[in-house]
């Protein structure tokens, strides 16, 4: 952490706690990285979209545009352990910096800025270069302060180091991936499922089929399906486990083709039918999912409903409608259900919770599991899996969380909020017009 000061380029505070074996070498560095940042001067941008906003936050709370799941637009700094000790860091900083220079002289030679003096903060991040920190205090915190008409402000910058190799290691493109997927019913999802696995999964050389069928309704098509895609392809590496008396559930259905695999520590992935997917995942897999290290939950692109997407123009066929922007999908980061793992890590961990019925937790409860062992998660968006829009049915019958997750994924993925808006504006004029 550095204090920038305005009048003086030159003048960097580097932390007493810190060693460095050049000190001549660090000061340019930094020094360089400051005047490459838009801290001391502005500069054109491309469009009015280019600018980098700042965060702000106070004393207790962190007001973000950001509102993925895991941030909300007014959040709790306490609630993110890493932000916490980030700001307080920072202020701690502003501190020394105000009470050990000549700010404090124009309150009072006595005053000692304290925590109760601060206002508000913001930050923002220059990827390359750093990260810029201003902070507004007025003196408050003493009743015998006899200058309390000047704000004071605090730049601070936490540069970036230069990029620094930390490991090189290699992935075998020929593991073989085992594709679990649960079914019952919807064989004409499955019919476009088993196209795109054909054509992008089965060149690949390198995978395994295995589907988890519940019921006997349309099982002999499902067969029948898969017989077709053998006898045309060549294909033979696939199996279907029956369960034709049990009530469906998911995370079983999972739990049961895992236990299938006779093959030493599989790599697997756990896949819903209505996915699409493209050669580019069986990379990403591969190279993100390490046996004992790491596991991959992807997230994935999903795609609202085409008849509020493509309201007024041809709907286009599936395939062409995976195009990632903001009017024809979301990023689903409320989801959990696709994930790569090796079968040694998802045994070591306790699998999924077999009493869950239905659709839905099962994947939420796994992934907490995850995230609260050893077990490195990598999650990120990809360019490579489309969730496809579908009728969603949630049974009032299910536990109440699972209900409500249900309905929120439902509330979520049906529109982006600019064409239900268009929708809910056009309904209601419509109505309004039949009473006049």
């Amino acid at each position: 952490m550095i204090q920038v000061d305005f009048e003086n380029v030159r003048s960097i505070v580097l932390p007493d706690n810190e060693m460095f074996a050049d000190g001549d070498r660090i000061f340019h560095y930094l020094k360089d990285q400051m005047e490459r940042s838009k801290i001391l001067k502005g500069s054109p941008l491309r469009s009015e979209y280019n600018v980098n906003e700042y965060t702000m936050f106070d004393r207790h709370y962190v007001y973000q545009l950001d509102t993925g799941l895991g941030t909300k637009p007014q959040d709790v700094i306490l609630r993110r352990s890493d932000l916490s000790k980030e700001l307080n860091e920072v202020c701690d900083e502003a501190l020394r910096s105000l009470n050990g220079g000549p700010e404090r002289f124009k309150v009072s030679p006595t005053y000692r800025f304290t925590s109760e003096d601060f206002l508000h903060g913001m930050f923002r991040t220059e990827r390359d270069i750093g990260t810029q920190y201003e902070l507004v205090y007025k003196p408050e915190s003493s009743s015998n302060v006899p200058n309390k008409s000047q704000l004071f402000r605090v730049t601070l910058f936490r540069p970036f180091a230069p990029v620094t190799h930390i490991s090189s290691s290699s992935t075998d493109t020929s593991e073989t991936i085992y594709f679990i997927v649960p079914l019952q019913g919807r064989e004409d999802t499955f019919r476009i499922f088993l196209d795109y696995f054909k054509d992008f999964c089965i060149p690949d050389g390198n995978v395994y089929l295995t589907v988890v069928y519940f019921g006997n309704e349309a099982l002999s098509e499902i067969i029948q399906l898969l017989d077709e895609l053998s006898s045309k392809t060549g294909f033979k590496h696939y199996q279907v486990i029956t369960m034709k008396n049990e009530e469906f559930s998911r995370g079983k259905a999972l739990q049961f083709g895992a236990s299938s695999l006779n093959v030493d520590d599989p790599l697997m992935f756990f896949c819903d039918v209505d996915i699409g997917f493209t050669k580019e995942f069986l990379h990403q897999c591969r190279a993100h999912t390490i046996a004992g290290k790491s596991v991959f939950y992807p997230i994935v692109f999903s795609l609202f409903n085409p008849s509020l997407v493509y309201k007024h123009n041809e709907i286009p066929i599936l395939r062409d409608r995976q195009v990632i922007k903001s009017n024809n999908g979301l990023w689903r980061d409320f989801g959990f259900g696709m994930s790569c793992q090796h079968l040694s890590d998802f045994k070591k961990i306790g699998g999924f919770d077999l009493t869950i019925k239905g659709w839905g937790t099962e994947d939420t409860l796994l992934f907490r599991k995850y995230t609260q062992s050893n077990t490195m998660v990598i999650r990120s968006p990809v360019n490579s899996l489309f969730h496809h829009w579908h009728t969603k049915h949630c049974d009032k019958t299910w536990a109440t969380e699972q209900y409500e997750s249900c309905l929120r994924s439902r509330a979520r993925t049906e529109g982006s909020q600019l064409s239900l808006g268009l929708e809910y504006f056009q309904l209601k004029a419509e109505l309004e017009s039949k009473h006049t």
